[in-house]
């Protein structure tokens, strides 16, 4: 006995030696994930700009996704696998147009608001272990625009210039003004802004082909762009739109495409809602190399709406948004990704087009077998109005009142039957519950009195003597002097 436990002893501290390795990889990856932190939030002042240093634990492996939000004014960085080791959730600044800072942490990663007095343009770079970001004070005068900069976009292009591929203008379908640039990689840093009635945009550290370098007139085109002209700044590329009347504009890129609307603005009171259907709050994003699920999850956020993705949901994308508003950046990510969404309440479910077609059709092949399977049940309706007869071509009958009709406006199931009786007025429906709902329905908005117009006809008699009886004879007379005596006057008349 003891010889057999001998034996088996080795391979008893095996097992256990094997799960305490994997428990002890287990909180090892924990702690990984868990490893960064931020740890202090320090602001200056240079000039017009105001420079945020986010010192963390350990040096980051990439600079922070953020966004930008117009209204009110903000920035949000999120630090994936972070927690706050600030020890406060609020921090104020009060320089330059930085109000204060918010440190939010939802599970393994932490948020950072900057509260600005207005909306500015942004940069953001690593240096050692901090994050550094730029808020400029200056660029932003005169403008609503959030413009964003992506210095980790621009520190991976190569020292040779590559040049923009190509340069189309549109009109789209609303009436905007469409500006479409083909860009040599999804790297290319890119600047807007808008300066009175014209958008600026530049494309850092980029030539501009012979070819390209000219002047749009597209005044014909109806819309409110009209002129584009391209043309190099040193060893970047300026490309200024001009646009008249009533109009704002929005950025949005999806790999190595640049497209830039301009659409009008039509002041109605009386009418709710955004432009092209798109109403949401206006962002701005500077994506490189996201993942599809995680701008996805930056969507969500600011819409308030849960997000579901499908399993098969994967790969990246570069994204450039300003001043979009959230739905039709939402629009943009499933477009570029070959994507569709179907909405209940507040739950988006979002899946390739492909998976919710075959999803949907199988549905519908349920319902069929279901209906198939569903017990029959009769009920008699009695029409006041209408007559039973009517009824013959919306059931499918023939003249002997068996199915055969025109099936095309057949609304009983391939089970269902109807007898009509023209004595009593009254409809005979066997079928399944939900064909004898749609009927009832059918009957309550189909059998109703018809609107009947009272035509009314009055005589009136005239007479030439009508307007004498509503007049008087009035005169005047002397009648002292024709009794001899002092002149005088009387009036007399009669009716």
């Amino acid at each position: 006995m003891n010889s057999g436990a001998a034996r088996m002893l080795p391979g008893w501290l095996l097992r256990l030696g094997a799960a305490l390795l994997l428990a002890l990889g287990v909180q090892a990856a924990q702690a990984q994930a868990q490893a960064n932190a931020i740890e202090s939030i320090t602001a200056n002042q240079q000039g017009a700009n105001v420079v945020l240093n986010i010192a963390m634990k350990n040096a980051p492996a990439k600079a922070p996704l953020g966004f930008a939000i117009t209204n009110p004014a903000r920035i949000a960085l999120d630090f994936g696998a972070t927690s706050n080791a600030t020890g406060k959730s609020t921090q104020e600044i009060n320089l330059g147009d930085l109000r204060s800072v918010n440190v939010v942490q939802a599970a393994e990663r932490t948020r950072l608001v900057l509260n600005l007095k207005r909306a500015v343009n942004y940069t953001t770079a690593i240096d050692g272990k901090a994050i550094v970001v730029t808020i400029d004070g200056a660029g932003a005068g005169g403008t609503s625009v959030v413009s964003q900069v992506s210095t980790a976009a621009a520190a991976v292009q190569p020292a040779t210039r590559q040049h923009l591929r190509n340069l189309d203008f549109r009109r789209g379908s609303g009436g905007e003004g469409r500006v479409v640039v083909d860009l040599p990689n999804n790297q290319v840093a890119v600047d807007v802004r808008q300066l009175g009635n014209r958008v600026q945009v530049d494309f850092l550290n980029t030539g501009l082909p012979e070819a390209l370098r000219r002047r749009l007139d597209v005044t014909d085109f109806g819309t409110p762009v009209t002129t584009v002209t391209t043309a190099a700044q040193g060893n970047n590329v300026r490309m200024t739109i001009e646009a008249q009347g009533q109009w704002e504009q929005s950025v949005y890129q999806s790999e190595t495409q640049l497209v830039v609307d301009v659409r009008p603005v039509k002041e109605d009171p009386n009418k709710l809602g955004g432009p092209q259907g798109f109403n949401g709050e206006k962002i701005s994003f500077d994506f490189q190399n996201i993942e599809v699920r995680a701008a996805l999850q930056a969507v969500a956020d600011i819409s308030g709406l849960n997000i579901i993705a499908s399993d098969s949901v994967s790969g990246s994308l570069t994204l450039r948004l300003k001043e979009v508003p959230w739905d039709q950046a939402l629009d943009v990510i499933l477009q570029s990704k070959g994507l569709d969404m179907r909405k209940n309440g507040t739950v988006l479910w979002i899946a390739p087009k492909e998976e919710l077609l075959t999803k949907e059709k199988l549905e519908l092949e349920q319902r069929a077998q279901i209906s198939d399977l569903e017990p029959l049940r009769s009920e008699i309706f009695q029409l006041n109005y209408q007559k039973a007869e009517s009824f013959r071509t919306v059931f499918g009958l023939d003249a002997n009142g068996a199915p055969g009709g025109d099936s095309r406006n057949r609304v009983l199931s391939k089970r269902g039957s109807a007898i009509i009786d023209p004595r009593t007025n009254q409809l005979f429906v066997t079928d399944i519950a939900s064909k004898i709902e749609d009927i009832r329905m059918l009957i309550q908005k189909t059998d109703v009195a018809s609107k009947q117009v009272l035509i009314e006809a009055r005589l009136v008699e005239a007479s030439d003597g009508f307007s004498r009886n509503l007049g008087a004879k009035i005169g005047f007379n002397d009648a002292r002097r024709a009794a001899g005596g002092d002149p005088g006057y009387g009036v007399g008349g009669d009716n």
